[in-house]
């Protein structure tokens, strides 16, 4: 099998990924997943930072609570290696904690009339302490004696952070307020990324297996049925009104392959209508015209009458005989853009004249041209003065490059024509004419055509 050409290839790799419904849905589960994934971090961040402060409080806090007022008063050196062993003991507790790191240093504040006093460890290693300055942050100390424990703020959005947290791990008795403030490192969405990166790429690919086999499973059973309604949809705007949609499915497909199918069957209705309003408009304008000469009255529908003879003798079937209808009388439209004097000229016509008179096709053609729906009749009109050998106009054309409905209607025209009184002439006797159209088969007229033509006469007159 020969490979399929470059542009052939692009253009179905270009078609695969169009933007189809199918795509949309895919797209719109791989984002509801990243979505998720994001969500499930930012749980899991503030859940460890809740842990972590709850397991600190309750560690701490408990070990203190058996001490006395005037342990914890004078034994502060003591103090700092209970809460040094233990913040040890927490944060290696933490490290089963999803992404937070507790940091070992820690700050002791207490309360002595009033005054809160900052207690640490110089570089000696002696407790020494001082009073707090700070008014804002005697305030959050303030904060954390009321609430027990207290954070600058829980909320996170993915970017790295630092949460203080003050607990307050004073004795239920004697009145003494202790508390004892650290830092929570939290790790931003990023850096989680680079430091897993091989769990990363391994959720990513999973995500997007995953989102495509639902995008196609949710695909198949509703943009498949959409891309099916699509697709006659765009069959019946083109104009095949007829066409139907035909589905089984009870949900709201279904019920829009049925309001489709409503909608085209008004469409069908309310064009006919407008069709048939429009058509009865053209004719009462194309007698209008033959009106205007007492010699031309009732040219068109004779006309028709003759070509839909010829059309049941080739034989044409419902629609083209409605068409080669329609054209025939309507061939001579053109001719409102002619004066009445060119048209009732007893005389032969000049040059001049003449060339108004060979405009009339072109124009008929334009009138129709606005309509639509009549496009299949334009060629009957513009090309009915062409003649078989190609001196005709408006084109030029000849044999069968003239439209069979125009070659038709030709010899319908010129029939009439000849048979009827003309300003400059009386009509001709039937075998004159039947004399005539012998001679101009294969010059003027499609030779078969004629021969079915008279046919037609002749069985007309033998009735």
């Amino acid at each position: 099998m020969a490979n399929p050409p470059f542009k052939t290839t692009v253009r179905d790799f270009l078609t695969f990924w169009k933007p189809s419904l199918a795509r949309k849905l895919t797209l719109s589960f791989t984002i509801f997943g990243l979505l998720i994934g994001y969500a499930v971090f930012i749980f899991l961040a503030v859940s460890s930072t809740n842990t972590f402060i709850k397991v600190t409080s309750e560690s701490v806090g408990q070990y203190l609570a058996s001490l006395s007022r005037d342990d914890i008063a004078d034994k502060e050196g003591e103090l700092f290696k209970i809460i040094d062993q233990r913040m040890m003991n927490i944060e290696k507790t933490a490290e089963v904690l999803q992404g937070i790191f507790p940091s070992l240093k820690y700050d002791l504040y207490f309360q002595k009339d009033g005054i809160w006093r900052h207690t640490y460890k110089d570089a000696q290693g002696a407790v020494q302490s001082e009073t707090v300055v700070d008014p804002v942050f005697s305030q959050s100390l303030d904060k954390a004696k009321t609430k027990r424990i207290q954070t600058s703020s829980l909320f996170f959005y993915g970017a790295e952070d630092t949460v203080n947290v003050k607990i307050n791990i004073s004795p239920g008795h004697g009145g003494y307020t202790q508390i004892i403030s650290f830092d929570i490192h939290r790790m931003g969405f990023l850096k989680m990324l680079q430091r897993n990166i091989s769990k990363a790429v391994l959720f990513f690919v999973l995500l997007l297996v995953i989102s495509h086999t639902l995008g196609h499973l949710f695909s198949f059973r509703l943009a498949r049925p959409i891309e099916k309604l699509s697709r006659e949809a765009e069959t019946i705007a083109s104009g095949q009104y007829e066409r139907r949609f035909t589905t089984d499915r009870k949900d709201e497909i279904g019920m829009l392959a049925k309001s489709l199918n409503t909608m085209a069957s008004r469409i069908i209705d309310g064009t006919r209508e407008r069709e048939n309003l429009l058509l009865g408009i053209l004719i009462a304008l194309t007698r209008a015209i033959d009106a205007k000469s007492p010699w031309t009255a009732g040219h068109s529908e004779r006309v028709t009458k003759f070509a839909e003879a010829i059309g049941r003798g080739l034989p044409l079937n419902d629609e083209e005989m409605h068409v080669l209808s329609i054209s025939a009388i309507l061939h001579d439209i053109g001719k409102i853009a002619v004066p009445e004097q060119i048209l009732d000229k007893p005389g032969k016509l000049n040059d001049e004249e003449f060339a108004v008179v060979k405009k009339h096709p072109r124009a008929g053609a334009e009138i129709i041209s606005s309509i639509p729906s009549y496009e299949t009749i334009l060629p009957g009109i513009l090309h009915h003065h062409e003649r078989w050998d190609g001196q005709g106009y408006p084109a030029g054309v000849s044999e069968r490059n003239i439209p069979l409905f125009a070659r038709i209607i030709c010899i319908a025209d010129v029939y009439d024509a000849l048979t009827e009184d003309r300003p400059y002439r009386k009509a001709w006797e039937s075998g004159q004419v039947l004399q005539f159209f012998e001679e101009q088969k294969g010059k003027m007229f499609d030779p078969e055509l004629v021969d079915i033509f008279m046919s037609v006469l002749k069985n007309q007159n033998n009735n």
